[in-house]
Order: structure tokens, then sequence, then C-alpha cells
């Protein structure tokens, strides 16, 4: 999954659009989208939807699978907010309203940052984080974890690749030793890649990126979006 989502990062036809102008545009839509009215929501999930079609020209497959992994997500979260536990499970219709906003602000907000992972390679977001100044130590937290997680999916895979060998056999016993050696194996390799780094004195340097596009007609369009949007909110700030 990691890696399908890297790939696509810099496949895509916005991997080179200025990454700043896309960081701040990310956090501008994410603040939004937890602040916002539902409406306002609604409308950033498809401009998103149009951007990543239309403008990365990624799959709609892609786009849609994980709008419904997400989906089911926000479903499986917020369905306990609906029922009450008294001797017997109560229905309570009540919170209708309130888990319906509670799923579009997480899925305004998911979707928002998963514009951001799947139209920008990972070292320019790094690059563009040290020329705003950034604490250091942040961003080499960041790139850690960026770095573990590939190491996680590959001592993952491993492990579903024994279980299959295994004929699918299942207990707890080797459910906890399989656990267990990913662990190990997992801290093995990341330590592997840490020497590897500092073997080539290659550690936390960020790579020159090339020149980076801006063409006006992003510009453009995201201001008629944010007008739209604006619009939007004050009528539904009026109606209600």
């Amino acid at each position: 999954m990691v890696s399908w989502l890297d790939e696509w990062a810099y496949r895509n036809k916005l991997a080179k659009l200025n990454v700043t102008f896309k960081l701040m545009l990310t956090c501008m839509l994410l603040i939004w989208a937890l602040c916002g009215t539902n409406v306002v929501r609604c409308i950033i999930i498809v401009w998103l939807f149009v951007w990543l079609l239309y403008h990365a020209r990624l799959p709609w497959r892609v786009c849609v699978h994980f709008f419904i992994v997400i989906v089911l997500i926000m479903i499986g979260s917020c369905v306990p907010l609906l029922f009450t536990v008294d001797r017997t499970i109560h229905f309570v219709g009540e919170n209708m309203a309130e888990v319906a906003t509670i799923c579009l602000r997480a899925l305004a907000s998911s979707f928002t940052l998963f514009f951001l992972a799947i139209t920008t390679p990972f070292f320019r977001i790094a690059h563009a984080l040290s020329k705003w100044h950034v604490p250091k130590a942040f961003i080499e937290l960041l790139l850690l974890t960026y770095r573990f997680i590939f190491v996680l999916e590959k001592a993952a895979m491993h492990l579903f690749m024994t279980v299959r060998i295994k004929n699918g056999e299942r207990s707890w016993r080797l459910a906890s030793l399989a656990v267990a050696q990913l662990f190990r194996q997992t801290m093995r390799d990341y330590e592997a890649t840490i020497i590897a780094q500092e073997a080539r004195n290659a550690s936390f340097v960020f790579p020159i990126c090339a020149d980076e596009q801006l063409p006006r007609k992003y510009v453009i369009e995201t201001c008629v979006w944010l007008v739209v949007l604006l619009m939007m909110e004050g009528l539904y700030v009026n109606v209600s």
C-alpha cells in the first residue's frame, strides 16, 4: 500500500507542481474541512476529485478505492455513536446529524492529506519544509518515520508469505511468534538502512529539486474554487 502510494507520487502529472503552493493549499483546505460546514466539506471532496482525475491524471480506480476504504473506516468508527447500551441496545436517532458531521469532517480531512501524499514526492515536501525553516529535528523525525514505514511494509510482506507457505495455519502461538519475529526483523532492517545511509554520508541530505512549475491556470482555478467555497459558506450560514 505504501509503495503503491509512493509510486503514484512520482508518476502523476502534478508531481512537479510547486510544492509550496500545494502545501499552502492543503493546509488551507485542512483547516476549512475541520472548521467549515458540511456543504463546504462536500465541495472540497469534489474539488480534490477533479484535480486528482483531471490534472494529476490518476486512474479513477485509485481515487475511488481510497475513498471507499476511508468511508468504510468512518462508518465503522461512527456507528457506535448511534447506539446506547442500557440492558438493551437502543438506537439514538438524535445523534444522526452529529455523526454525519464527524464522518464528513474526517473524510474531507483524510482526502485532503491523501491529495498531498499522492501528488507530491516526499523529498519535495522535506525540501520545502527546510526552506520554510522548519526545525531540522522535526524534518529528520519525518524522514526516519518515512523510511521506517517501507521497512515495516517489507517485513510484513515476508510475514504474509511465510503464513501462506504454512498453508494458512492459524493459532495464537503462531501469531505471537510471527509478531515478535516481525518486530525483530523490522528493527534489524531499519538499523541496516541507517548504517548504510551513514556509510554513504547521505543521512538527511535533501536532493536538489528542479525548478518547480506553477502555471497560471492552477492559480486561477484555485481562486475560483475558493470563491465558490466562500459563497457556499455564506449562503449556508444565512439559511441556517
